[in-house]
Protein backbone atom coordinates (compact mmCIF):
# COMPACT_ATOMS: atom_id res chain seq x y z
CA UNK A 1 0.00 0.00 0.00
CA UNK A 2 1.46 3.51 -0.83
CA UNK A 3 1.51 6.26 2.05
CA UNK A 4 0.43 9.49 1.57
CA UNK A 5 4.32 10.86 1.72
CA UNK A 6 5.16 8.38 -0.87
CA UNK A 7 2.51 10.02 -3.55
CA UNK A 8 3.73 13.63 -2.20
CA UNK A 9 7.50 12.65 -2.78
CA UNK A 10 6.68 11.28 -6.40
CA UNK A 11 5.25 14.61 -6.93
CA UNK A 12 8.27 16.38 -6.25
CA UNK A 13 7.29 17.99 -3.14
CA UNK A 14 10.39 16.42 -0.64
CA UNK A 15 10.02 14.70 2.40
CA UNK A 16 6.25 15.44 4.01
CA UNK A 17 6.34 13.07 7.13
CA UNK A 18 7.34 16.05 9.59
CA UNK A 19 3.53 17.97 7.64
CA UNK A 20 1.96 14.65 8.02
CA UNK A 21 2.82 14.28 11.81
CA UNK A 22 1.64 17.96 12.33
CA UNK A 23 -1.81 17.74 10.46
CA UNK A 24 -2.24 14.22 12.65
CA UNK A 25 -1.98 16.40 15.63
CA UNK A 26 -4.41 19.08 14.50
CA UNK A 27 -6.80 16.44 13.92
CA UNK A 28 -6.71 15.21 17.08
CA UNK A 29 -7.18 18.44 18.91
CA UNK A 30 -9.93 19.19 16.78
CA UNK A 31 -11.67 16.15 17.24
CA UNK A 32 -10.84 16.50 21.65
CA UNK A 33 -12.24 19.92 20.67
CA UNK A 34 -15.58 19.27 19.13
CA UNK A 35 -15.79 16.21 21.65
CA UNK A 36 -15.80 19.05 24.49
CA UNK A 37 -18.56 21.12 23.08
CA UNK A 38 -21.08 18.45 22.17
CA UNK A 39 -20.28 17.04 25.72
CA UNK A 40 -20.88 20.63 27.29
CA UNK A 41 -24.43 20.57 26.26
CA UNK A 42 -24.48 23.86 24.55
Amino acid sequence: MRTPEATFEDLGYGNVSELMQLLEEVRKLLEAYARSILDSGS
